[in-house]
């Protein structure tokens, strides 16, 4: 039952997110001639209009398998330029006594703000703020309000000489975490994405023009060759650092993994394992799954902003 209303509930939004109601120069992630991905983790320095859902995570524990199943919403509330993001996860925690805990972590309400854009060297640069709310569940989330101001980054490597470099990428974000109720957290954030585009290297490198749409740098169709030439190998790395005598230590994830890049989606898969944990932690591994809905192809009027008018 509570698996069936959370599909409810995450369909809901996306229909009203359909609803909201142009197509900006550089939907889903584009700078330049660089199309960048969604990360599993890590926030994308790219302001747009998607949703993530879902976002499934299971990770191997003593007790058992935990489960998170997510969503993430971001639109544009300034044309390339603002946005506003909504985080959650529902959570299935099990307990090394047989039981198991369940339901919503608390919620994440962010604002990005791309400062600065460079389309010939393939380079974004956002500040960003996210505050987490205390609407979880206390069985699986701490009643706390924390503050996490971050800087996100992107940089295609395309401005590089050898060829076979320059489909290469990097994403990333660096952020302090401070709670202002609750349990005292304090915790620098910080999150690096390297990742190579097939699409790039046939576009750009190889020159194969046939069969791809100059605009999004994708192959058409479902043919083997059209998916494979829409393939992004990636490792992301995610890190925690408690900080200011703040208890819980050092927390690495390393996910490698790749992702498929259509005209309207994006799908991920990775491997996750644990690199290092807080004191205790047995080592871990498990995976993530991520769709992602480029929600300015699936229905263009979402382009629609309060302030500005979107180019083009």
């Amino acid at each position: 039952m509570r698996l069936a209303h959370f599909i409810r509930m995450k369909i809901g939004v996306l229909l009203l997110a359909l609803l909201c109601g142009s197509l900006p120069l550089w939907a889903h992630g584009k700078v330049g001639k660089r199309l960048f991905l969604e990360p599993l983790t890590a926030e994308d320095a790219n302001v747009k209009n998607e949703i993530d859902l879902p976002r499934f995570e299971f990770l191997s524990q003593p007790g058992g398998w935990a489960r998170s199943l997510g969503y993430s919403f971001e639109k544009e509330i300034y044309p390339g330029r603002v946005s506003f993001v909504l985080d959650q996860d529902y959570v299935l925690q099990p307990q090394t006594s047989g039981a198991s805990l369940s339901g919503w972590d608390n919620l994440d309400f962010g604002l990005k703000w791309e400062a600065y854009r460079n389309a010939p060297h393939e380079f974004a640069l956002t500040p960003a703020l996210f505050v987490t709310l205390p609407t979880g569940n206390p069985t699986v989330a701490a009643k706390q309000t924390s503050w996490r101001p971050m800087l996100l980054f992107a940089k295609g490597l395309g401005d590089l000489h050898p060829g076979w470099l320059r489909p290469f990428a990097l994403q990333g974000d660096v952020g302090y975490e401070r709670s202002s109720s609750g349990p005292p957290n304090r915790q620098a954030i910080y999150d690096l994405v390297l990742e190579y585009s097939f699409p790039y290297l046939e576009q750009w490198v190889r020159h194969a023009n046939h069969g791809y749409q100059l605009d999004d740098m994708l192959r058409t169709g479902w043919r083997p060759g059209a998916i494979l030439g829409d393939l992004f190998p990636f490792v992301e790395i995610n890190g925690a650092q408690a900080v200011e005598h703040t208890p819980g230590g050092k927390t690495v994830f390393l996910r490698p993994g790749v992702a498929y890049m259509g005209q309207y989606f994006q799908l991920s898969a990775a491997w996750e394992h644990v690199v290092s944990g807080p004191p205790g932690w047995p080592s871990r591994s498990g995976g993530v799954i991520l769709m992602d809905l480029f929600l300015d192809d699936i229905m263009p009027k979402i382009g629609w902003t309060p302030w500005g008018q979107s180019p083009g």
